[in-house]
């Protein structure tokens, strides 16, 4: 049956919270991405039941859906819905992100739109490697050089393509952005840098570089020429500008590009690929391991793109990768592996369904289905594909495989050709056997929780598990819990950070304090304080666990800004003083200060039953939930 995404996307605007609360969406190979107005209209649960969603993750003010191969189809309905693209040059404010996160979210934009084109350069090298393999084509043949110069045309012309993506990314006109890569690959600029003849500028020297296949440069002189672009808008008459702007843009951006950016940029890359072998070289085997093993968490914070041109540069200055595109390899091939044995396992149809399709994904190379969808929902299986991919990077590194070509799925085995003949072919094989079939097995034995159908039986245990919760419950009529802060409060759903949200960690509710001091919320026992001071467990008389959180993320200030009077195993009245802090200054540093409070035991009990509606004051010492 043929799929409405019309629907699809009409789903997704409501959920969203309507066409108006929506500032902008793009997508990248497996995600729409989001920027909305105000989160709080977002109903990220009920987004997560839509059939075609793998998941969902917020990254920063981003807020990312993961719908798997048919991202064009659901994006291309959302454009026509009326969405905003990213081509409509909204600026959506970033004052409140942290300069390491700015610098990996430029990245990942300029990188990001490449993929397609360097898949399919990448494509053409294998089957070009195969035909040579075999003996099809032969290496001094017309035909061996045209097909050798199409695969090439991407790597070769990446200033350019960087150059449209960065232009979007740092809002500076195309046109001119592509006129900055072109000054690095200008045929006469790349004679000159090849003759012996030193090259000058009104006698300031130009270093000898050469600029095919480089990244860095380019997104380095695009992000200078923005604030360029501003520059010169300030100091050119009106009447002039439409001529004066673009000339001097670029007669000020030339000299900066060639005399300092290009060769600055090009010692980084060269940096870079002597970090690389370093790593290699000094930690061998263990890198490629641990690189396998993290890739999983590295891919949900979206900065997997951002070490994407550092496996390119290793290529384009030394020819192959021993470690970027090897780690992704053993970690998609592992996340493929684990998700089929999910689908093989599995007893719901849905799941089984999902697994397999999202396994068959993971190992084309795109694992965010998988992840989402299956194996970091299931928790036990995303364990078992990292500690396999671990393993196969291990392998990989001790075997010292390389790839010759930006690949980073099971097409990547012809990529495993190269100087080191077929030995190193022999072990890319090797390692993603071990990557895959040791994900597959790890998954079976350690088992996960199936998400089954409810039948009478299951009903008949949830009667039976809720009658012996109310028993216990009996035991205590209602527990209330007195307000530890004075402030705002707010359901834990629109709490910013999916820990809390979801309720990982149990029930309750948050505070966005108007004051700076944490009191008991009833007579009990400071179980345990936090060297940081940001938070503490408190266990009530009645046997109530409450976790109060200060904040979100304030574990980074160490225990600056918190004061603490008491410790842990303290015995405490309702109204003690427990901890104070310094709620300008923690805003200030860019934190959060909501502050959540949960019931970490919420499973001994019915449920927590808030006694104030949300966005309502409340007074420390006031009642602020009831457990039954």
């Amino acid at each position: 049956m043929k799929k409405d995404y019309n629907q699809i996307a009409d789903n997704l605007i409501k959920l969203l919270g309507g066409k108006s609360n929506v500032l902008k969406v793009f997508h990248c190979m497996t995600r729409l991405r989001f920027y909305v107005k105000n989160k709080k209209l977002v109903q990220e649960n009920e987004i997560k039941k839509i059939k075609e969603v793998s998941g969902t993750n917020w990254h920063q003010d981003q807020f990312q859906v993961i719908v798997g191969n048919e991202v064009n189809a659901v994006y291309d309905a959302l454009l026509n819905k009326g969405l905003p693209s990213d081509d409509d040059s909204i600026s959506i404010s970033s004052s409140n992100k942290s300069v390491f996160s700015k610098i990996v979210e430029a990245i990942t934009g300029c990188m990001t739109p490449m993929i397609p084109a360097l898949t399919a350069a990448g494509m053409i090298k294998v089957v070009l490697s195969l035909l040579t393999a075999f003996k099809i084509v032969e290496t001094d043949s017309s035909t061996y050089q045209v097909i050798s110069f199409v695969g090439d045309v991407a790597f070769y012309f990446m200033p350019f393509l960087i150059a449209a993506n960065a232009a979007k990314v740092f809002k500076v006109n195309q046109s001119l952005a592509l006129i900055a890569a072109g000054l690095f690959l200008h045929p006469t600029f790349t004679e000159m840098m090849s003759s012996d003849a030193p090259v000058s500028l009104f006698s300031i020297p130009i270093a000898k570089m050469f600029y095919p296949y480089s990244v860095i440069p380019v997104i380095m002189m695009v992000w200078i020429m923005s604030y360029i672009v501003k520059f010169v808008d300030k100091i050119t008459p009106k009447m002039v500008k439409l001529i004066l702007h673009p000339t001097l843009v670029i007669l000020i951006s030339a000299p900066i590009a060639l005399i300092i950016v290009g060769p600055l940029g090009g010692i980084i890359g060269n940096w870079l690929a002597i970090a690389i072998d370093f790593l290699s070289t000094k930690l061998g085997f263990v890198i490629v391991g641990i690189l396998g093993a993290t890739f999983p968490f590295i891919v949900m914070t979206g900065m997997h793109h951002a070490l994407t041109p550092i496996g390119l540069n290793a290529i384009a200055t030394g020819g192959s990768d021993g470690l970027i595109f090897v780690s992704q390899v053993c970690s998609n091939l592992a996340q493929g592996g684990s998700s089929l044995a999910v689908g093989l396992k599995s007893k719901n149809k849905d799941m089984k369904q999902l697994a397999t399709a999202s396994g068959v994904s993971a190992i084309m190379g795109i694992t965010e289905p998988a992840l989402y969808g299956v194996t970091l929902k299931l928790k036990r299986p995303v364990v078992a594909a990292s500690i396999a991919a671990g393993i196969g990077g291990i392998v990989g590194g001790i075997l010292q495989v390389s790839l010759y070509i930006a690949s980073n799925n099971i097409l990547a085995i012809p990529s495993f050709i190269g100087e080191k003949g077929m030995s190193n072919l022999i072990y890319g094989v090797i390692m993603i056997l071990v990557s895959f079939f040791g994900a597959f097995i790890l998954t079976l034995i350690l088992g996960f929780k199936d998400e089954e159908t409810k039948d009478e039986e299951t009903k008949e245990d949830n009667i039976e598990i809720k009658e012996e919760k109310i028993e216990k419950a009996n035991l205590v009529e209602k527990i209330e819990i007195l307000s530890p802060l004075s402030g705002v409060v707010k359901n834990l759903e629109d709490v910013p950070d999916s820990t809390f949200a979801e309720k990982v960690l149990g029930d309750g509710i948050a505070i966005v304090p108007s004051d700076n001091k944490v009191y008991a919320p009833t007579d009990g026992v400071v179980v345990s304080i936090m060297d940081t001071k940001h938070g503490l467990i408190f266990k009530t008389n009645q046997g109530v666990e409450l976790l109060i959180h200060i904040g979100l993320d304030t574990v980074n200030l160490k225990g600056k800004y918190f004061k603490s009077y008491v410790e842990n195993n303290k015995e405490v009245k309702a109204g003690d003083l427990l901890i104070e802090f310094d709620m300008e200054q923690i805003k200030n540093e860019g934190y959060n200060l909501i502050t959540p409070v949960i019931v970490a035991n919420i499973n001994d009990y019915i449920k927590a039953v808030p006694m104030v509606d949300a966005n309502e004051n409340i007074k420390h010492s006031e009642t602020l939930l009831t457990i039954v």
